[in-house]
């Protein structure tokens, strides 16, 4: 008699099924659970786990015995299919997803609520950029802070591995734009911004003379023949805005007549009469980074301006001479000896020696050419100019650099715990005793540096593990020795070759022969025997031999440095 396929004593049940089974049904007895599995599993055998799941719940819930089963654990249930579908879509709103569980019940299916989701959408969690924002800037602190800002705008649309992933392949191929373009950018945005909006202040102390700069005939034009197209668009752009009630090709004309030279071409249209009878409408200007033509078209916009305030500081000048020669206040520099100084042409050192602003500042200048950070007077006394003085005569970024330099120099000699010199730009960063990574603050440079190597990070790998510039020469001359030792050279032909067997009597492919020992040239068999080379050697012990006496007279030529990467090594195993 054939055994009953439905004995459970013959059937090896999954006990995830059984498990689960029992979670949704208490007190269900063992034989009608693993009927329930084996119909699921004879019937729909490539199905999934919850869908075989589903289809037992489904038969038992028509089993006649069915009210005799406990009744179903719904909330249970409900937990499962939610924490199904939460991993199916893991950026679903979770309220949403839970509600979703809820509307389906009783009878749900989960083939049917994956196809709804797919098709209808559901709720994604919310999630604000400006935390991803900080995430990415904590993971990448060396990269451009507007770049991130984009992309956190861009993943919080996306999954939390997308997120993961996005951080992974920016730390692998570090391909980001970083924290120095954008400083470097910012910077470059800052200095153009007073010419875009106009700061006379600072317009007249980067160029003091502009009215003879401008109209000086033998000046270089900002717009060159190499200029931009984008340079040219926007000057063009500001004559047909500045001279609206002028005709686009009379400009056009003078434009290429006066060889882009906009103060020539302001001056002519200046003088031209009114051609349009109402003005053209104000077009859209692009914008420029062009230092040059920035400050022309600032000084074309503003002439009238710029010409009143310099007739006015040269009346308060002429007043203020008046006055000193009135009260005797004239001073002499003594350095160049000018004793015409006004007051507030003086400049002293701290003991009261008196100089011209142009004396100080070239002598200063000087100074700085030759690395010194003091500054003596200039006079017989010994004493020094102040920072604040050489703060007023020097430009801006000079007197940035040497305050930057005095403030290297004097936490040097300070000693304090954890402070660090970035390798490639001298910066001074303190840096807490469980750091390994010198990151510099230095907007020129903003390197991030290991503390142990002074190398450029390479986190995460050790510095033993990373090989430069000079590891790869001293490792490579010791391989070229190494080889050398390995080869010979024939006599006649100069040709490299290795043995690979047989006797040291050697023959070349030009017919030239030799002893493979001392390389001697040789005729016959009588160069070789007892007290002479011998003919038959163990090669590899010869070679071994000869190897490693190379690659040790390398490593003593190359003198005392670290050879990170032997290559002779273990080169015992090679000849073994």
């Amino acid at each position: 008699m054939d055994p009953n396929p439905m004995d459970p004593n013959l059937m090896d049940p999954n006990p995830d099924f059984i498990a689960a089974l029992r979670d949704i049904y208490p007190g269900l007895p063992e034989d009608i659970a693993n009927n329930m599995i084996q119909i699921a599993e004879e019937n729909n055998p490539d199905d999934t786990f919850e869908a075989k799941l589903n289809i037992m719940v489904n038969l038992l819930s028509g089993y006649e015995g069915a009210c005799n089963i406990p009744i179903v654990n719904e909330e249970l249930l409900l937990d499962q299919h939610y924490e199904v579908l939460m991993q199916m879509f893991p950026d679903a709103n979770p309220d949403f997803m839970l509600q979703f569980c809820q509307d389906q019940m009783p009878d749900f299916n989960l083939n049917v609520a994956v196809q709804r989701l797919i098709t209808d959408g559901y709720q994604k969690i919310e999630v604000d950029p400006l935390s991803i924002w900080e995430q990415l800037k904590d993971a990448l602190p060396n990269a451009d802070p507007t770049y991130l800002k984009k992309e956190a705008e861009r993943l919080a649309l996306l999954t939390p591995d997308d997120v993961s992933n996005f951080l992974q392949c920016a730390i692998e191929e570090n391909d980001y734009p970083t924290m120095k373009e954008y400083l470097q950018h910012k910077k470059e945005q800052e200095e153009l911004a007073f010419y875009k909006q106009f700061d006379i202040d600072k317009f007249l102390e980067a160029i003091p003379n502009p009215v003879d700069w401008f109209n000086d005939p033998n000046r270089s034009v900002s717009l060159d023949e190499e200029a931009d197209e984008s340079d040219v668009q926007y000057a063009r752009t500001f004559l047909y805005n500045n001279y609206s009630f002028i005709r686009k090709k009379y400009i056009d004309l003078l434009f290429d007549w006066k060889n882009r030279n906009l103060a020539e071409i302001c001056d002519r249209l200046d003088r031209m009469s009114k051609s349009m009878r109402r003005p053209r409408p104000q077009e859209k200007n692009v914008d420029s980074s062009n230092l040059a033509l920035l400050q022309e078209i600032a000084f074309l916009k503003n002439q009238k301006m710029i010409k009143r305030e310099l007739k006015h500081r040269d009346e308060v000048y002429k007043m203020q001479r008046e006055e000193a020669i009135k009260y005797n206040l004239l001073q002499e520099c003594q350095c160049c000896f000018d004793g015409d100084l006004i007051p507030e042409e003086c400049y002293f050192c701290l003991k009261g020696c008196v100089f011209c602003k142009e004396c100080v500042r070239r002598g200063a200048e000087n100074i700085i050419g030759n690395a010194g950070l003091r500054f003596p007077c200039f006079a017989t006394c010994d004493s020094e100019f102040s920072l604040h003085t050489l703060q007023m005569v020097l430009p801006r970024n000079t007197f940035e650099k040497l305050a930057q330099n005095i403030a290297i120099e004097e936490a040097k000699r300070a000693n304090i715990d954890g402070v660090e010199m970035c390798p490639f730009c001298d910066w001074i960063v303190v840096v807490p005793d469980d750091k390994k990574v010198i990151k510099c603050c230095n907007m020129d440079c903003m390197t991030e540096s290991c503390r142990m190597c002074r190398h450029v990070s390479h986190i995460p790998l050790k510095c033993n593990e990373v090989e430069y510039d000079e590891d790869v020469r001293r490792r490579t001359y010791i391989e070229n020795k190494m080889t050398e030792a390995l080869t010979r050279t024939c006599h006649m032909c100069g040709k490299k070759f290795i043995k690979e067997s047989g006797c040291n009597k050697m023959t070349c492919v030009c017919g030239a022969r030799q002893c493979y020992l001392c390389g001697a040239a040789v005729q016959d068999y009588n160069h070789f025997g007892e007290g002479r080379c011998p003919l038959h050697t163990n090669d590899n012990q010869i070679n071994l031999q000869r190897v490693v006496a190379s690659a040790a007279n390398a490593k003593q030529e190359l003198g005392d440095v670290l050879i990170k990467f032997d290559p002779s090594r273990n080169i015992e195993e090679f000849f073994s």
